[in-house]
């Protein structure tokens, strides 16, 4: 198995998503949905199925006259790999605002706040946690960092 891209623009995104949710999906299964959901043309879902095999995110079969689409990684995987991509990109000191606004913005069930209320109970608080920004360039007080300021 070959190493997987993470870099997919939304409309990959979108695609890996049907073919997560559909049994052994076919190209013209994938194309009927988002042709449905998105209005794409088949040759728009076929070029970014051909992107998503070259990058590693899925594999395709031959059966007969159509192709069938297997996903290399759950969706659960990904999005393991996008959150942490995602809090690599900014200041740590930042991960703790970030997760509050996700938790605020975002739709959850009773099951999931009781989830993040059990980790939040059982999570371990930092006492100090580092600015990542530049190097003996910060001048980060508090959770306020002013590195990008200079």
């Amino acid at each position: 198995m070959k190493p997987i891209d993470l870099q997919a623009s939304q409309a990959e995104w979108d695609v890996m998503r049907i073919v997560w949710s559909l049994e052994k999906p076919t190209s013209r299964d994938i194309s009927t949905v988002l042709k449905q959901t998105k209005n794409w043309e088949p040759s728009t879902t076929k070029t970014l199925l051909s992107r998503l095999v070259k990058k590693g995110y899925l594999d395709v079969e031959k059966d007969g006259k159509s192709f069938i689409y297997f996903p290399m990684m759950t969706e659960e995987d990904s999005v393991t790999h996008r959150v942490n991509g995602l809090f690599d990109s900014f200041c740590e000191k930042k991960v703790g605002a970030a997760i509050a606004e996700a938790v605020d913005s975002y739709d959850l069930t009773e099951a999931d706040i009781d989830t993040i209320m059990t980790l939040l109970k059982n999570k371990k608080a930092s006492d100090h946690i580092r600015c990542s920004c530049i190097p003996e360039e910060c001048s980060c007080e508090g959770m306020k960092c002013t590195c990008h300021l200079k």
